[in-house]
């Protein structure tokens, strides 16, 4: 199969008129070609990754089977997404074991059209200073012998794990993970600029949604913040949906960290895809109103709304971010910062490949070379 592309982004470089073959699920070859195109696009670009996601189309990830997942790989590949991580909440070890099992299984259908990633771990190991949408009486301190199980069992299905650094026995518990081959990342935290600095040298090189649930940036205690943004082995989550950070901050990230340390999440829930009403977010219920989630009867977000390629329409239209920017965040570093190969177009990699419109609005999606999606 030949694609052509009237321009396309490896993401790291951008080329004109330039014919993509695709062989047995791979790229065999790019650049200039007479040869018919089976297809043709205005935009090339890697597919997208959705590292962070609680959820979409009233599917919590919390509660979901197998066939939930099947549904929600359908709806992410209709917003350009080759690739997700599902992600918890804070529950029981119990609780998501039974998440783990049911992701491992799904991982292994051949019925996805996105695929799945890993899991993202998001709770318990927080600060319940720093809470946000998750219930404070299942926060708890990081417990060894109980984290050595689960990455044990499940560590061909867990792959981030997000960790307050702060909490007492935290690098012990980064340490532990990263023996595993589990990413850490900072979250939900009221760390000391100090503390955070000793969690990155224990190594946690990610931090979950900045800003969010994180303590205030202050002159002359930098925080958290502070710490993950001057360090430059650290990979910073950033949602885009212009409601859980001013376009100042998100300018302030992406122009601190560039765009090869910056990467775009949804911080989805069950309710994107959806009309405005309640909804779950593991235990938690959610009020959705003009499509921002916060915790019912509360003024604290809940996640969010958002897909990834509204995400990068923000980006580019409503903050001016250069197209290529946008792509390195939504596929390059979003597979390095979540331990997988360089999301690229180039000869020998993965066909995951993303057709788009000058609107930026997804066209059609190829994942192992095979279609999955067309508008």
């Amino acid at each position: 199969m030949r694609i052509r592309a009237k321009r396309l982004f490896t993401p790291l470089r951008e080329f004109n008129d330039v014919c993509v073959t695709i062989e047995n699920g791979r790229i065999i070859s790019m650049g200039k070609s007479r040869l018919v195109a089976d297809q043709r696009y205005p935009l090339v670009v890697p597919a997208f990754i959705d590292s962070h996601t609680h959820g979409a189309i009233g599917i919590d990830v919390m509660n979901a089977t197998v066939e939930d997942f099947l549904k929600l790989s359908t709806f992410y590949a209709q917003h350009g997404i080759g690739c997700f991580f599902p992600t918890t909440v804070s529950d029981t070890f119990d609780s998501l074991s039974r998440v783990a099992e049911t992701v491992r299984r799904a991982m292994k259908s051949d019925m996805l059209k996105a695929k799945i990633g890993g899991l993202y771990v998001e709770g318990p190991y927080l600060s319940s200073a720093k809470s946000g949408a998750h219930r404070k009486d299942l926060l708890k301190e990081p417990d060894l012998e109980e984290l050595s199980r689960f990455v044990s069992e499940y560590g061909d299905v867990v792959k981030i794990f997000a960790i307050a650094p702060e909490l007492e026995g935290a690098k012990e518990a980064i340490k532990l993970l990263r023996r595993h081959r589990t990413i850490a990342s900072i979250a939900h935290t009221n760390a000391t600029y100090k503390e955070t600095l000793q969690a990155i040298e224990a190594g946690a090189n990610r931090a979950t949604h900045v800003f969010n649930a994180m303590r205030p940036f202050d002159h002359r205690e930098p925080g958290v913040i502070g710490a993950v943004l001057t360090n430059k082995d650290v990979y910073c989550e950033i949602i885009c949906d212009l409601v859980h950070l001013h376009p100042a901050s998100i300018e302030i990230v992406v122009k601190t960290k560039g765009p090869f340390k910056t990467l775009l999440i949804s911080d989805s829930i069950s309710a994107t895809g959806l009309e405005d009403g309640v909804y779950e977010l593991g235990q938690m219920k959610v009020e959705v109103k003009q499509g921002i989630a916060m915790l019912f009867g509360q003024n604290v977000l809940a996640g969010s709304t958002l897909t990834i390629d509204r995400a990068i329409k923000n980006l580019v239209f409503g903050l001016g971010i250069p197209l290529r920017s946008a792509f390195v965040m939504a596929s390059f570093t979003a597979s390095k910062a979540s331990g997988m190969k360089p999301n690229l177009i180039a000869e020998g990699m993965a066909a995951d490949i993303l057709a788009l419109d000058e609107e930026l609005t997804p066209l059609a999606l190829y994942v192992d070379g095979r279609l999955v999606h067309r508008c």
